[in-house]
């Protein structure tokens, strides 16, 4: 009886440390997987850097709801264009990385070394977190268009996804898709051929293009040449009192984009984003902005207010085929890259919007004035940046348009609402509607 009584508490006592380890091993795993899946920005949206991070700034979902529809108004169309997700460095910027790694006298801990951002196998995929992003985006689109996306997925000719022919595009494409449709009535995404996209990567078929972006890099190098005269040697002070190895701007403007990628696509920001503060990372975006502003920007060639005519033809011939037989419009998520919401910016203007101050952005300009320009790439080109057009009809069938700019409502300066009749788009899109792309991207024989 004694024996029996033993041999039972002692099943009991093996019981209990069986399940003490399988919690233990239970609770491993999810901390495991919190951290190996935390998202780049904390649980109340907010980023885990103040820093400004240029085109690697991690997407934030905005705080604000969106306005509500004014009484009256009948949304029949959607069409969202976005930059794709998250990318891992491209095969030049690892180069640059592997640069700094292997810089002399380099005195940083080692968990600072990420292999992560020079594995040439991974080179400008689509990252983890790129798909977290695109996972949000999709459900804050259902909760914006609950009624309508609903009764759209019910005819699979109803809603289109369109993607450029890069990997990280076309699966951000499908991310997006799968979590709108769940349950596959759509058709699979439509991917442009790279020679024939003049929609989403329109830049490498476009000849004059392609041409003259020789000239605007060496203007920007110009340009960023009086920027280094300026505040190079600042920043090289400030930046080798820190790492302990000799460094040029351009080694500061290689940190400063793996500060964006350890951000971006590792939620770590207390690593090399510890080298600059905010005066530095917008001083380092204003260095980027010089070229970028060039390449695809405003004050660039004259191709650049033209580049997007292609795609706007095509989202006109889908709002007049919308307001003709409104129950059968085709709502269209188009998924492309930083240049693509670049020259759609610059057709659009939009820096009349973004910023008071819309001269050309140059070396020279004062830092105090350049906080106040309109074209700012951690605005309109973080990853995950995104632009769409509303269409509405009034109770007499007039059309109306919302523009909005990362989720938020965007009012153009020639409306006086944000729901603005859709005349009033049409006319400053005038030129670009209804292009021949080949013909203006053609390189003139005089």
């Amino acid at each position: 009886m004694l024996g029996n009584s033993h041999s039972g508490a002692e099943r009991t006592r093996k019981q209990r440390i069986y399940a003490a380890l399988a919690v233990a091993a239970i609770l491993a795993m999810c901390m495991w997987y919190y951290s190996s899946h935390k998202s780049p920005v904390s649980p109340g949206g907010s980023r885990l850097t103040n820093l400004v991070l240029s085109t690697k700034t991690p997407y934030l979902a905005p705080n604000a709801t969106a306005r509500s529809v004014p009484a009256g108004l009948e949304l029949i169309q959607v069409q969202h264009i976005y930059r794709h997700g998250a990318r891992y460095p491209t095969l030049g910027d690892m180069a640059h990385i592997k640069n700094v790694y292997g810089l002399g006298g380099l005195n940083v801990p080692r968990d600072w070394i990420n292999a992560g951002l020079v594995d040439g196998d991974k080179a400008a995929l689509l990252a983890e977190y790129g798909y977290h992003e695109m996972k949000g985006l999709a459900q804050r689109i259902l909760q914006r268009y609950p009624k309508f996306l609903a009764e759209r997925m019910r005819n699979p000719e109803l809603v289109r996804f369109v993607s450029s022919e890069f990997q990280r595009s076309i699966m951000s494409a499908r991310t997006f898709q799968g979590v709108v449709d769940p349950s596959n009535h759509t058709r699979p995404v439509t991917v442009l051929p790279l020679q024939e996209d003049t929609i989403l990567a329109m830049k490498t078929g476009c000849p004059v293009w392609v041409q003259g972006k020789e000239t605007a890099t060496l203007n920007a190098s110009k340009e960023t040449a009086v920027f280094d005269s300026a505040h190079g040697q600042k920043l090289i002070q400030r930046m080798e009192g820190k790492l302990g190895a000799k460094l040029t701007v351009d080694h500061i403007s290689t940190l400063y984009s793996m500060c964006g990628y350890e951000v971006s696509l590792f939620a770590q920001s207390g690593t090399w984003c510890t080298l600059f503060d905010p005066d530095t990372s917008a001083l380092m975006e204003l260095r980027n902005d010089i070229k970028y502003s060039r390449v695809y920007g405003p004050f660039g060639a004259n191709i650049n207010r033209k580049l997007a005519c292609a795609l706007f033809t095509a989202i006109f011939q889908d709002i007049d085929s919308a307001l003709r037989d409104p129950p059968k419009a085709v709502s269209t998520f188009r998924f492309g890259h930083a240049e693509t919401i670049m020259f759609v910016s610059t057709l659009l203007r939009l820096e009349d919007v973004l910023g008071t101050d819309n001269s050309p952005i140059t070396g020279s300009m004062p830092f105090s004035r350049a906080q106040h320009r309109g074209f700012k790439t951690s605005v309109i080109a973080p990853f995950s940046t995104n632009l769409g057009i509303e269409l509405y009809r009034d109770q007499r069938d007039q059309p109306f348009f919302r523009m909005l700019l990362n989720e938020q409502g965007v009012r153009l300066p020639e409306c006086h609402d944000e729901f603005c009749s859709l005349g009033v788009l049409r006319n400053k899109l005038s030129d670009a509607i209804g292009c021949d792309f080949e013909s203006v991207c053609r390189i003139s024989s005089r």
